[in-house]
C-alpha cells in the first residue's frame, strides 16, 4: 500500500479525506493513533540523535547529517522542500534571538545538492517581517542559496487553511501555512534558547511560526498549544542550532554576556528526542519542561531510551 493509499484508507469523513487528498505529507490527524504516523514513511534514523561539536557551523551541520547517510535520506530528487527557520526577532546573528544564517545557508545548499526541486525559507515573525529577515541575515542566506524567502504579511484563508487535529487536547482546529502542507519535505532548524513562558524554546516551539493563529490565544495553553501543532504537522528532520544558548531573558535576548558558546549541532528525524537532547545542555530534564512531557503522553515522541551519535566523540 502506498502512502497516499494508506491516508485514503484512514479518511473517514469526505472533508477530511479532500484534506488528505490535498495535504498528504505532513498531516498527523489522519491516522488513528498519533503513533502510527511514524509507519507512514519509515526511517531507520527515526530513533537516533546525531549531535556534533564543531566550531565551523557549516561543517556541523554536515557532519550530523551523515549519521543518517546525509541529507539524501531525507530530501529525493524532485522534492519541494520548506526549511522553517526562528527569524522571529529583529535582532542581529550575534545576539543569537534567531536561527544563525550560515546554518540557514548550509541546509539549504545541501538541499539543492540532493536535487530538490525547490526550497522555500520563511517563518511568520514577532517583528517586523522585513526587518527580522534582513537584520537576522537569513534573507540574504537563504538567497544566496538559492532558496526563495517569502515575507509572511498575509494570515488569509487561502495561505492558512484550517485544519482539525485528532488527538489534540487543545488546539482542536488550526491554520497551517499551505506551503509547509503542500511541501514533500518540511525541515525544522530552530535556535535554543531560554523561554520566559515556556522554559525552552527549540524544534517543537519552533511550529508557532507556522500557524496562523492567534498566537496570544496560544498562552492560554501553552505547553498543550505546543505538543498540538507537533501533533498536526510532522518535522520531517530537526536541525538545532545550539552552537550558542540564550541562558536567559529568553526569547528576545538582547545581550552577549545572556549567552553560552557550545558549538553544538543537535539533528533527527523525531523533533521530541531533538529536543530532550538539546534541553540537556540548559542541565534541564526533559520530562520538567511540560510540552516534551506533553509529546510523550500524545505519543509523539519520546524523551529517552533513543540513540545518540556525537562527534567528537567524548572521551573519559
Amino acid at each position: 500500500m502506498t502512502r497516499r493509499e494508506f491516508l485514503r484508507a484512514c479518511c473517514g469523513a469526505a472533508g477530511l479525506f479532500a484534506a488528505c487528498a490535498v495535504y498528504p505529507k505532513k498531516l498527523f490527524l489522519t491516522s488513528p493513533d498519533p503513533s502510527e504516523a511514524f509507519a507512514l514513511e519509515p526511517s531507520a534514523s527515526d530513533d537516533t540523535v546525531s549531535i556534533v561539536t564543531d566550531d565551523d557551523y557549516a561543517r556541523a551541520v554536515e557532519l550530523a547529517l551523515e549519521a543518517f547517510g546525509g541529507i539524501g535520506r531525507f530530501v529525493r530528487p524532485g522534492d519541494r522542500v520548506v526549511v522553517k527557520p526562528n527569524i522571529a526577532w529583529n535582532s542581529p546573528p550575534h545576539l543569537k534571538a534567531t536561527t544563525d544564517p550560515v546554518i540557514v545557508r548550509t541546509v539549504v545548499d545541501l538541499c539543492f545538492k540532493a536535487n530538490a526541486a525547490s526550497v522555500m525559507v520563511f517563518d511568520r515573525t514577532c517583528s517586523n517581517p522585513k526587518l527580522s529577515y534582513t537584520t537576522s541575515g537569513i534573507m540574504d542566506a537563504a538567497k544566496e542559496a538559492g532558496a526563495k524567502v517569502i515575507y509572511v504579511n498575509d494570515v488569509s484563508k487561502k495561505l492558512y487553511p484550517s485544519i482539525s487535529v485528532k488527538g489534540a487536547t487543545f488546539l482542536k482546529e488550526t491554520t497551517v501555512n499551505r506551503h509547509i502542507l503542500e511541501s514533500d519535505v518540511f525541515i525544522n532548524v530552530p535556535v535554543a534558547k531560554h523561554h520566559s513562558s515556556a522554559d525552552l524554546t527549540l524544534g517543537m516551539k519552533n511550529l508557532m511560526g507556522i500557524t496562523g493563529d492567534n498566537r496570544s490565544k496560544w498562552h492560554w495553553e501553552l505547553h498543550e498549544a505546543i505538543s498540538d501543532i507537533n501533533l498536526a504537522v510532522a518535522s520531517t528532520l530537526t536541525i538545532i542550532d545550539a552552537t550558542n544558548l540564550m541562558l536567559r531573558n529568553g526569547p528576545t535576548g538582547g545581550r552577549e554576556d545572556y549567552l553560552k558558546r557550545t558549538d553544538t549541532i543537535i539533528a533527527s528525524a523525531s523533533v521530541v528526542s531533538a529536543d530532550a537532547e538539546a534541553s540537556k545542555l540548559f542541565g534541564v530534564l526533559p520530562g520538567t519542561v511540560r510540552y516534551l512531557e506533553l509529546a510523550v503522553e500524545k505519543r509523539i515522541g519520546r524523551i529517552d531510551g533513543y540513540r545518540t551519535v556525537q562527534l567528537p566523540e567524548k572521551t573519559s
